[in-house]
């Protein structure tokens, strides 16, 4: 199964579970776009299947099947564009996983709504990266 087919089946499964999505109305003022309507319609102009936000410090992700992995942290501050690997999925979990080449980071989205701590927006799935020296929390959802 290819990478495109994998993630397909895998956001149809979660976004099945999770219920209809929701109409983003809050601005993202973290970087810098005039809505966050905008930044997802313009993420998924460029290709971006997935992608997820979180708080505290402010972060993103945008997953690019068969591309790259981009993760932008502390506010805009840290860029780091991972090589696309293919997703570890735990369908009975509900949980699926992104591990970097060497390892540092590993990306668990879940299947369980989340809320945005400052926005209050509403999102499909859960998203947890792990690093080394840290952790983030953040909502997100598929792109197509």
């Amino acid at each position: 199964m290819n990478s495109g087919t994998t993630w397909l089946l895998l956001s149809l499964a979660v976004l099945s579970a999770c219920g209809e999505p929701q109409q983003a109305h809050e601005t993202e003022a973290v970087f810098d776009e005039s809505s966050i309507d905008s930044v997802w319609h313009k993420a998924k102009l460029r290709g971006v299947a997935f992608r997820a936000v979180g708080q505290e410090p402010g972060w993103l992700l945008e997953i690019t099947n068969g591309i790259e992995i981009l993760l932008v942290t502390d506010y805009g501050e840290h860029r780091t564009s991972y090589p696309y690997v293919e997703p570890v999925v735990h369908q009975e979990e509900r949980r699926t996983e992104f591990i970097t080449g060497d390892d540092d980071t590993i990306i668990e989205i879940r299947g369980v709504p989340c809320t945005d701590t400052m926005s209050g927006e509403e999102f499909e799935v859960s998203v947890t990266i792990k690093q080394t020296n840290r952790e983030l929390h953040g909502c997100g959802r598929a792109l197509f």
